[in-house]
């Protein structure tokens, strides 16, 4: 009976030690060459919701956010980041923008992507490195959490909830029916190609 306990004990020690069979991602990562792409806001109301965020987190974003907006013709909205974005913040506002505070995002069709560069690894249960790889970034379809995104890469997701900031991989990718309508197209196809 005691060595039973002693064996169970080891094996929740080591379990504790290794993360259960992996080895959780870094809370801190690196991206580059970061866009936000997102429909269903107009301009006006989309820098709206970019200057709530900004008061929102004016103690922690740098002194010198900003951001450019711009349509394209298939009357996306793109936002790229003049002097860059910290990568948790760049996702907090992928979030944000999907569900601002004081605007009726409920009676709308939103969708909210983003792209960025993988500068380090950082992704869970990686066989390859994906450092140079594209990412996506995405609200998932059916969310009922409001407080994470999903990114996908190499045809993988992998979930990013902001109460634990530590990517996650997923089965289920819960790619939204409209994200390939917002993404570039390099991501539209992956998306496409892959959704379930």
């Amino acid at each position: 009976m005691i060595r039973g306990v002693i064996t169970i004990s080891a094996m929740g020690i080591f379990s504790f030690l290794s993360g259960c069979g992996y080895a959780p991602a870094p809370a801190n990562f690196e991206l580059t060459d970061k866009t936000l792409f997102v429909r269903g806001w107009n301009e006006q109301e989309l820098r709206k919701i970019i200057a709530n965020f900004q008061q929102m987190y004016s103690d922690r974003l740098p002194s010198n956010f900003s951001t450019d907006v711009q349509s394209d013709e298939r009357g996306v909205l793109r936002i790229s980041f003049p002097n860059d974005i910290e990568p948790r913040f760049f996702c907090w506002l992928i979030n944000y923008v999907q569900y601002p505070k004081d605007f009726d995002f409920r009676s709308r069709s939103i969708v909210v992507a983003g792209t960025a560069t993988i500068a380090a690894d950082f992704l869970p249960a990686s066989n390859k490195g994906q450092v140079g790889k594209r990412i996506l970034f995405y609200i998932p379809a059916h969310d009922t959490a409001y407080d994470l995104v999903f990114g996908r890469v190499d045809a993988q997701s992998y979930e990013y909830p902001f109460s634990s900031e530590r990517w996650r991989r997923v089965e289920d990718p819960r790619l939204p029916d409209a994200i390939d309508e917002v993404t570039p197209p390099n991501h539209a196809l992956e998306a496409t190609a892959t959704r379930r």
